[in-house]
């Protein structure tokens, strides 16, 4: 039988003829669901009033409803918003606020959601007070942390206060975590931690556990809406987990090093240069000064050394030019006299070949094995002696082409060695010239200051300046040529710390085995797909040899494929972790029976194999004997826990 009714009066019902322990249960997207218990959750509380075109709901500003699979408060909401109902998704058209307070109501229900009004309402969930307990914050709309207000179960008030219990390293660990009062303690083999300060301490607990919330809830403890993220992640969040869960994070962390040691080499590479370019500036104004003190008695001089100075200046490049040409011709030369030898050691090889065919048919033509006396006039003999002779006339054919070879290299040799001297000769030359311009600037400025009044006070003085300033010059020079020649290193280590360095390196050979287990883990799960994760970690789908789009899997395929991913990360997460627990929350949502059993052979073998305490939280029955201990929940006023002895038939 169905019927409406508002909440209090059925809790009115409930206190008069304990209705709900006879079994009311009430919709929800996965069916009716037993109502497990029913009190005010918001005492005195302002109400949010929302209408879609079929159905309107009215719930304090914390209430939860659902669209799509994200979670939104209904103080949140806007108007063209959209939610989940009993008759598809629907926009909202009016929203309204009421501040006259009153008690309100809610239910709790088997699973995470039910239909309040034919709109989609949120429930608690038992994975939840896990989240809470190692974190102290839950996963809520788009992946950001819950408001801490919603967690504590409706009926029990709102302290929220969860203790868990586990080892780490051989460290017992202890965590208690409320949230009015606000409690945080943790006790490390029977001992409290009492350092100062809650965030010194989740740092300890973040520690034990050794992975973030993100990684953990990622990897470790799901609802089935985190199932998604597996075909689906973006290539960001697919960077972050792989950075954190493989501590590729390490080599993030030195780029970010790398990054702020080179902005710093850069600031000091641009004050060196503009130190240098104001000295330059300095050197040449004070030059100026002389130049013009000293300018009726220098012209001549200073003029001859300017040209030769120019004429200096213009031989530069032509000299850096040669310099480079004499380079690049001792590397090659080096690389000719390399391929020759490598074609003069294949020649011995060949002769050496050549004379052992040699002697093979020479035995055959003596007629008979000198040591058996086996007669050799047979086809046999015959046609193993015509395989030696054309072995032997090929590798003749081989030896003219080497020798070819050998004398194209010589010419090659011949030709390089004449550029090579000519070459040298017009280094050795402009060496020469560049020196003799130097040596004729010395005389000229010698003989510039004998007749140009150089020893005057006022010139030394300048020439001190300047002294001191060309030395100040030379080391900021020294300094920047540095800076750059770190800059250049910095680049190339730029490159290695990038994702394309020694991270894509490392990826390709995660997803090796990766993808092992993944085609493993498919044919135990009964899936009709062959699915291979590329160097991205994007997963490629295809059946028949068609590739197969993300968005045509039915939500039941998205599910059981996500779960199969999950697992092969696992294998691999478990050779480079120490992790032996997973949480799956409500995972059989949208998948038949027969793919049920899969999942759970599946991760039977997975727990046995690979050592894995594995909890499932499920709101229906399943089938038993896969499971080694089965845990009730009854939820009433107060919850209880049991545990259910199964009995083989």
């Amino acid at each position: 039988m169905r019927f409406k009714i508002t909440l209090e009066k059925l809790n009115e019902l409930n206190n008069s003829i304990s209705i709900i322990d006879k079994g009311i249960s009430v919709n929800t997207q996965n069916g009716y669901k037993k109502i497990k218990a029913i009190g005010v959750t918001s005492p005195n509380s302002e109400k949010i009033k929302i209408l879609t075109k079929d159905f309107e709901l009215v719930g304090s500003p914390s209430h939860r409803v659902k669209f799509k699979e994200d979670w939104f408060f209904l103080k949140d909401l806007k108007l063209g918003s959209f939610v989940n109902t009993v008759n598809g998704q629907q926009e909202i058209i009016s929203i309204s606020n009421d501040s006259n307070k009153e008690d309100l109501w809610d239910i709790e229900v088997d699973g995470e959601e039910y239909y309040s009004n034919g709109i989609l309402s949120h429930n608690s969930s038992l994975i939840t007070a896990f989240d809470y307990a190692l974190y102290g914050k839950c996963r809520g709309n788009r992946k950001k942390s819950a408001t801490l207000s919603t967690l504590p179960n409706r009926i029990n008030g709102s302290d929220m206060l969860v203790s868990i219990d586990f080892m780490s390293g051989g460290t017992d660990v202890l965590i208690n975590r409320g949230i009015s009062p606000n409690v945080l303690t943790l006790q490390e083999n029977g001992i409290e931690n009492d350092r100062a300060g809650k965030s010194n301490i989740s740092e300890k607990i973040e520690a034990h556990i050794g992975l973030d919330m993100e990684t953990f809830k990622s990897f470790i403890s799901m609802s089935v809406n985190d199932f998604k993220d597996f075909i689906s992640l973006s290539n960001e969040e697919k960077q972050l987990l792989l950075d954190k869960l493989f501590n590729l994070e390490v080599i993030n962390i030195l780029n970010d090093i790398l990054k702020e040691i080179n902005k710093a080499n850069k600031l000091q590479l641009t004050k060196f240069d503009s130190e240098i370019s104001t000295l330059d500036d300095s050197i040449e104004s004070i030059k100026r000064s002389i130049r013009n003190a000293i300018e009726k008695e220098k012209l001549n001089i200073q003029s001859e050394i300017e040209t030769i100075k120019l004429e200096m200046d213009s031989k530069k490049e032509d000299y850096q030019k040669l310099k480079e040409k004499v380079d690049k011709i001792k590397a090659k030369d080096k690389e000719i006299k390399n391929e020759l030898d490598r074609e003069k050691e294949q020649f011995i090889n060949i002769q050496n070949d050549i004379r052992a065919v040699d002697k093979d048919i020479n035995l055959y033509n003596s007629g008979k094995c000198p040591v058996c006396q086996t007669d050799f006039d047979n086809d046999h003999f015959h046609n193993l002696k015509d395989i030696l002779s054309e072995k032997k006339r090929k590798l003749e054919e081989l030896k003219l082409e080497v020798e070819s070879n050998i004398k194209l290299i010589k010419e090659r040799q011949v030709k390089l060695q004449k550029m090579s001297d000519d070459t040298n000769t017009a280094f050795t030359d402009i060496t020469y010239l560049l020196r003799s311009y130097k040596t004729q600037i010395d005389k000229l400025t010698t003989q510039k200051d004998r007749e140009s009044g150089k020893s005057s006070p006022n010139i030394e003085e300048f020439e001190r300046t300047i002294e001191e300033l060309e030395t100040k010059r030379v080391t900021s020079q020294e300094v920047s040529s540095i800076c750059k020649d770190k800059e250049l290193y910095y680049k190339e280590l730029s490159k290695v710390f990038s994702e394309d360095g020694v991270k894509k390196t490392i990826i390709s050979n995660i997803v090796k085995p990766i993808n092992h287990f993944l085609m493993q883990n498919l044919r135990k799960m009964n899936l009709p797909f062959n699915v291979q994760l590329d160097d991205t970690f994007t997963a490629n789908i295809k059946q028949l040899g068609e590739t197969i789009e993300h968005d045509s899997l039915s939500t039941g395929e998205h599910r059981r494929l996500s779960l199969t991913i999950l697992i092969s990360y696992l294998m691999l997460i478990r050779t480079k972790h120490q992790i032996n627990i997973l949480f799956l929350d409500e995972i059989f949502s949208s998948i038949d029976l027969e793919g049920v059993d899969d999942i759970l052979n599946l991760l039977k073998d997975f727990a046995v194999n690979y050592k894995i305490n594995i909890f499932v939280v499920h709101h229906a029955i399943v089938s038993q004997e896969y499971f080694d201990r089965i845990i009730k929940i009854n939820k009433d006023i107060f919850s209880t826990i049991e545990e259910v002895q199964y009995v083989l038939d």
